[in-house]
């Protein structure tokens, strides 16, 4: 369904300087699969997902739905595009993303006017229908966001964005501004809906429990690069990345005494990188001269199909 090639976003923070946020990013996403993305903040989960979900261009690269290149479209011009539907996303915050002019139901409704000219009983009736997908109560749906508590205002989130039914759902850490008891509520209706309508995920989040709770595969990324991607059974049991070790050891397990072995040193700065140059090498106790000389390619992290790391450390001897 998704294929993201060589995708790049740089942004020009005058005097010469240029902060890039991604750079040759490339994956495939298949029908009805669930992808994770995780990482630390400033990595580029957002600035990513924004790009798919065409809320912002990208500075080069492709990105690949259903065989057109939708990257190629102005994300001002994509509103009014007829894939507009078929993407949708689920934001951070339902209390920021909500007009708080809007009543739940208007919330829901408003994509089913602008994007698929649904008026009157028929409109009314997919709210309804919206509504009882996402476990929302019929008599909170004339209710205002400030009137609605948090897994409420997420539940509305979520069915305003499968409304106008999309094949893809971009999630940019949907649970992140909610209780933890809620937050399980609301995982478990996602990976629900995911099943019954038969969506496909793209799930950003900084919380890799959730992730490996969540997705099929997942993949790491560093300073706008990706790090590992794989199987999430395969890149959380065997991390080949330095980096993902980091993050694996620390997940909290209840354990007293653990060695976490956590990267020390001061990350490279993402302004005029050396595109030459690790950009864990900073931080990374293994790093070798070659990793200042040549970035790494993803290579096999394991005996696991489609498991890759980009670390010299993997690279064959001899």
């Amino acid at each position: 369904m998704l294929q993201v090639a060589g995708l790049g976003k740089r942004f020009a923070l005058g005097h010469g300087a240029t902060l890039h946020a991604l750079a040759d990013v490339g994956f495939n996403v298949q029908p009805g699969e669930a992808l994770g993305i995780v990482g630390e903040s400033g990595c580029g989960k957002t600035t990513l997902s924004r790009i798919i979900a065409r809320l912002a261009d990208a500075s080069d690269g492709s990105v690949q739905f259903d065989g057109t290149n939708i990257a190629a479209i102005p994300a001002a011009r994509f509103a009014r595009d007829p894939r507009r539907s078929a993407i949708q996303l689920v934001f951070q915050d339902a209390t920021d993303s909500l007009n708080p002019r809007f009543t739940a139901a208007q919330a829901i409704a408003e994509p089913l006017r602008r994007l698929r000219g649904l008026r009157g009983a028929a409109l009314a009736a997919r709210v309804a229908e919206c509504a009882a997908l996402t476990g929302l109560p019929g008599e909170l749906l004339s209710r205002y966001p400030h009137q609605l508590s948090g897994g409420q205002k997420a539940r509305v989130g979520i069915a305003r964005a499968i409304a106008p039914e999309p094949r893809l759902l971009v999630l940019d850490e949907p649970t992140s501004a909610l209780d933890v008891s809620v937050q399980a509520v609301v995982l478990q209706l996602l990976a629900e809906l995911r099943t019954r309508l038969g969506l496909t995920y793209l799930f950003v989040s900084h919380d890799l429990n959730v992730v490996r709770l969540l997705c099929d595969r997942v993949m790491v990324m560093y300073l706008g690069r990706i790090a590992e991607i794989g199987r999430a059974n395969a890149v959380f049991d065997h991390p080949a990345h330095p980096y993902t070790r980091a993050l694996a050891a620390a997940i909290p397990t209840g354990e007293a005494q653990r060695n976490r072995a956590l990267p020390e040193g001061e990350p490279m700065s993402p302004v005029n990188p050396d595109p030459h140059t690790c950009r864990f090498a900073s931080r990374c106790a293994q790093a070798m001269p070659r990793c200042r000389e040549a970035y790494p390619p993803l290579l096999p992290g394991s005996a696991a199909p489609g498991h890759l790391a980009a670390c010299h450390l993997l690279a064959p001897t001899g």
